[in-house]
């Protein structure tokens, strides 16, 4: 998915990937700086995003604190996985989000000025071997993941149902929490 940044000149791209084999975290981000050597790239654990709001909602926090020089991190990479971690911790940051041995779902955040490096970028990953486009997890939802998430996020029940609506399902609830959590962060910092 590519959407505009217009507000800071440059383009977000956010894809869901499905490994069959063991990441590497360092070679695979050493393969994507290859191809996208002037953007800013991160690889999540896709089990732990809830969606494409998720991250969208990181990357803006996390781009409003590097323009206005308040980030968390010195580094805009690290700056998104704070926000979508909701942590103020990088350490905590990574055991969160951060690409595991047994990482099979990871999210894929790349912002560039240069579309064409972002084409280069999405071509690379149809050349890697055990890894395909595929974001059906991030709209696969059922109740242990929605457990697990609330674990990770420090979610209470009680928040759950304080802003349920008639219509509501437990995920947008969930999302809606979470994006709530890095507008405290954004504000704190």
């Amino acid at each position: 998915m590519l959407i505009q940044l217009q507000e800071h000149n440059k383009t977000l791209l956010i894809e869901g990937l499905v490994s069959t084999e063991r990441v590497e975290f360092s070679r695979l981000m050493l393969m994507f700086s290859k191809y996208a050597p002037n953007s800013t790239i991160q690889i999540m654990d896709g089990k732990k995003v809830l969606g494409y709001d998720h991250v969208l909602f990181a990357v803006i926090n996390a781009m409003h604190a590097y323009v206005e020089k308040r980030m968390i991190c010195e580094n805009l990479a690290l700056e998104i996985l704070v926000y979508a971690s909701v942590q103020r911790q990088i350490k905590n940051s990574v055991e969160i989000l951060g690409i595991k041995e047994d990482t099979r779902q990871l999210v894929l955040v790349a912002i560039s000025e240069v579309d064409k490096e972002l084409d280069k970028l999405k071509e690379s990953i149809i050349l890697t071997q055990g890894l395909r486009v595929d974001d059906s997890f991030l709209n696969s939802w059922n109740p242990e993941k929605l457990d697990s998430l609330k674990r990770t996020f420090k979610i209470s029940d009680a928040e759950v149902e304080s802003i349920r609506t008639g219509s509501s399902s437990n995920r947008e609830i969930l999302e809606k929490l979470v994006i709530e959590k890095m507008a405290l962060l954004a504000v704190t910092v």
